[in-house]
C-alpha cells in the first residue's frame, strides 16, 4: 500500500499543520510518510498518543518496524516523554529536546529526519498549551537547513476551530483530510551562507505569515548583516512585506530578486527610507 498522497510531497525543510478528521486516512498518510523516510535512510520519529498503536498500524500497512527500530531508523514516542516531560508543556524545553534528537540525527549519519507530531495532547488543555502558537513558530528555524520534515498532525475534532486558525498560521505549509500539501502555495524558507541569510519561495499570506515573522526575527542571530533572496517568492500580500521592511531595523538587510509588485508594497510600507535596506529588483 503506497499511503494516500496528502504528505506525498512534504521534504526536507518543510513544517506542515495537518489538520486531520478520519483515523483511518490518517494513519494511511502517516504509513507513507514514514515509507519514504525509512528510504531515503532518514531517522523518523512519531511523538504522540499511543505510540505502540501507531507501530502496529504501520506493521498493517507493511512497514517493518521492528528492524527499522532496530536500527535506529524509527523512533515512537509518548506526548509524556517528548512535549509534556515533567507534565506540563514547557515550549523553550521541547525546543531543547528537538534541538537533541537533530544532533543525534546528524552524529549518526542520517541523511535527514523526519518527524510526526500527534498533537491531540493539547486539547486536553495541560498546563502550559496556551504558549502552543508560540512553539509552533519558533520551532521553524530548525528546518532552514533542510534537514529536518515536520507534520504536526491537528485532529479537527478535539480542536476549537479558532485554535486551529491560529496554530496553522504558525506553519509554512498545511495539509487536511482531503487537501494534500503543495509546495508552491506554501512558504519554503532556506538558509543561505554566501552571502548570509535565508532564500524565501512559495507564497505568504495570513495563513503562514507567523511563519515568516518568526525566522525574520532570527535572522540576525548569527550576523549583523543579511540577504533575503526572494527571487523564487510568488505571492506576498502588504504584511509580509512590512515584516521584511521592519526586519532592517535589527540589522543591514540586502532584498535581492524583487518583484515589481512587491517592490511596490515594499515602498508603501517605507522601505525607501530605511537606511538599512536595500532593495535589488529581479
Amino acid at each position: 500500500m503506497g499511503g494516500l498522497p496528502l504528505l506525498d510531497q512534504v521534504t526536507l525543510g518543510d513544517h506542515v499543520c495537518w489538520t486531520v478528521d478520519d483515523d483511518a486516512t490518517r494513519l494511511e498518510a502517516i504509513a507513507g510518510f514514514v515509507r519514504a523516510g525509512l528510504g531515503a535512510r532518514h531517522r523518523v520519529i512519531y511523538a504522540g498518543d499511543d505510540p505502540g498503536a501507531v507501530l502496529a498500524g504501520l506493521e498493517r500497512h507493511g512497514i517493518g518496524t521492528r528492524s527499522a527500530i532496530d536500527q535506529g531508523l524509527l523512533h515512537a514516542t509518548t506526548a509524556e516523554a517528548s512535549y509534556l516531560t515533567g507534565g506540563v508543556f514547557d515550549p523553550e524545553a521541547t525546543l531543547e529536546l528537538w534541538r537533541g534528537e537533530i544532533a543525534r540525527a546528524r552524529s549518526a549519519g542520517c541523511p535527514g529526519i523526519r518527524v510526526v507530531g500527534d498533537m491531540t495532547w493539547a486539547s486536553r488543555r495541560v498546563p502550559g498549551a496556551e504558549r502552543l502558537p508560540w512553539y509552533e513558530a519558533q520551532v521553524n528555524t530548525f528546518f532552514l537547513d533542510g534537514y529536518v520534515a515536520g507534520v504536526c498532525a491537528y485532529d479537527r475534532r478535539r480542536f476549537d476551530p479558532l485554535d486551529l486558525r491560529r496554530l496553522s498560521w504558525a506553519h509554512p505549509g498545511a495539509a487536511a483530510t482531503r487537501v494534500p500539501f503543495e509546495p508552491g502555495s506554501a512558504l519554503r524558507a532556506r538558509r543561505i551562507r554566501d552571502p548570509y541569510g535565508l532564500r524565501l519561495a512559495g507564497e505568504v499570506d495570513l495563513s503562514n505569515r507567523d511563519a515568516l515573522r518568526a525566522v525574520i526575527e532570527h535572522l540576525f542571530d548569527e550576523e549583523p548583516a543579511a540577504t533575503v533572496d526572494v527571487s523564487e517568492l510568488t505571492f506576498a500580500d502588504t504584511a509580509a512585506s512590512r515584516i521584511l521592511v521592519d526586519a532592517a531595523g535589527h540589522g543591514a538587510l540586502r532584498l535581492v530578486g524583487v518583484s515589481a509588485p512587491l517592490r511596490r508594497l515594499l515602498d508603501f510600507h517605507g522601505a525607501r527610507r530605511v537606511p538599512r535596506l536595500t532593495v535589488v529588483p529581479r
